[in-house]
């Protein structure tokens, strides 16, 4: 099938855009195709109670989490949402342990077409169809204020978050749980990254702690980047549940996709080292981008089609910018102390909880929505969920 003109001119342009291009190729891909009539397991435990505090909604995700080790999938599927012309593609796509992440797409007819990864010292990402076609990597510790951060408003290891690696980390605030009264649980949190202090919104199944929404913010309220998972599966033999379909968007660059993980393996004893390295493909320059000034990304060229945009629009997905969970600063408050439970083996059982009084929230967007009654401020101590070395 004849690829478009419009898509060979313009060079991929962030870590979505990078799968878009992939997925605009025009080429007949093969899609996971799962039995309907397989046998989809044992529900998830039901591991929180009406009124749980929040140590012990952060305790279940964390408890969730630090159970996944390692990740992989060969016969993911990607697509990007609200066309009917594009072809789904084959992918596998592995994640490890502390931050490690490889995807690589291909279809029957051309080959690989798509390969992106990280690890701990740098990241990458290479796409076939891109003009030049090059190899670009950068440096974690070069990302901030490089050509590489004006390509991607986040780093490529946030995607092990939307995968099901997401965790509050103690060093960070955290305010909630803020009940929506659809059976799910909303904390807020600032966080420290590389490229300053962000507010992540995470929405939590108020039964299960599945994590079922997160959505990114800078300084300024913008929303950098937005994960919501659907379709959670529940893995008995580690305990663990993860989405089965990720539905990820980057508004600032109008850019979306869809991912599901098709079969999931989760903690074999050991993935390929080579996964995590950067690759060397022939024929093909790598070009550093962490060294690059932001001015230079002119010289890669820039997507300029209404249609490349239209393709991969967040509005696809119904995605907007979330009311009133884009605060542009928090207030100081007292922060009460305490001890978030160890992870346990088993989370079947309930452990007795204080009741949470549900109260009426009002959202004066773009402040931060504060409760009628007293909100609840804390931050995890060390000491509180083993959260392991950051991604």
């Amino acid at each position: 099938m004849r690829i478009p003109d419009y898509l060979r001119k313009y060079p991929a342009r962030g870590l979505v855009g990078l799968l878009l291009i992939f997925c605009c190729s025009g080429a007949t891909c093969s899609r996971s195709i799962r039995n309907p009539f397989t046998s989809v397991g044992p529900p998830a435990p039901e591991v929180l109670v009406p009124g749980a505090a929040l140590d012990q909604v952060i305790a279940a995700v964390n408890q969730n989490s630090i159970r996944i080790q390692n990740f992989q999938t060969n016969n993911a599927s990607i697509s990007v949402p609200g066309t009917t012309v594009l072809p789904s593609l084959s992918g596998n796509i592995a994640a490890e342990r502390p931050g490690r992440l490889r995807l690589q797409a291909s279809t029957s007819l051309t080959g690989q077409e798509v390969d992106l990864g990280s690890n701990e010292e740098l990241f990458w990402f290479w796409v076939k169809r891109n003009e030049p076609p090059d190899l670009y990597f950068a440096r974690h510790s070069q990302y901030v204020g490089s050509a590489a951060q004006q390509l991607m408003p986040i780093e490529p290891s946030w995607l092990l978050d939307a995968l099901g690696f997401a965790q509050f980390a103690p060093e960070d605030f955290h305010e909630g749980p803020i009940p929506h009264g659809n059976g799910t649980l909303e904390i807020r949190s600032v966080i420290q990254t590389r490229i300053g202090t962000l507010t992540k919104s995470t929405v939590v199944d108020a039964q299960r702690a599945w994590v079922l929404e997160q959505h990114l913010y800078d300084a300024k309220g913008t929303l950098l980047a937005s994960a919501i998972a659907r379709s959670h599966q529940y893995y008995p033999a580690v305990n663990v549940s993860l989405p089965q379909v990720i539905d990820i968007s980057m508004p600032t660059a109008q850019l979306a996709l869809s991912i599901d993980v098709g079969t999931v393996q989760i903690n074999q004893s050991s993935l390929n080292p080579a996964l995590w390295q950067l690759p060397v493909l022939a024929g093909y320059r790598q070009i550093d981008l962490g060294t690059a000034p932001p001015g230079a990304i002119s010289a890669m060229g820039a997507p300029g089609s209404n249609d490349w945009n239209t393709f991969a629009s967040p509005t696809n997905f119904g995605i907007g910018t979330p009311p009133g969970v884009a605060p542009t600063a928090y207030q100081e408050q007292p922060i009460a102390a305490y001890v978030v439970p160890q992870a346990q083996d088993s989370m079947d059982t309930k452990s007795p909880l204080v009741p949470y009084t549900q109260t009426q929230f009002v959202s004066p967007a773009p402040t931060m929505v504060q409760p009628a009654a007293q909100p609840i401020h804390q931050q995890l101590p060390p000491g509180g969920i083993p959260l392991g070395q950051a991604y």
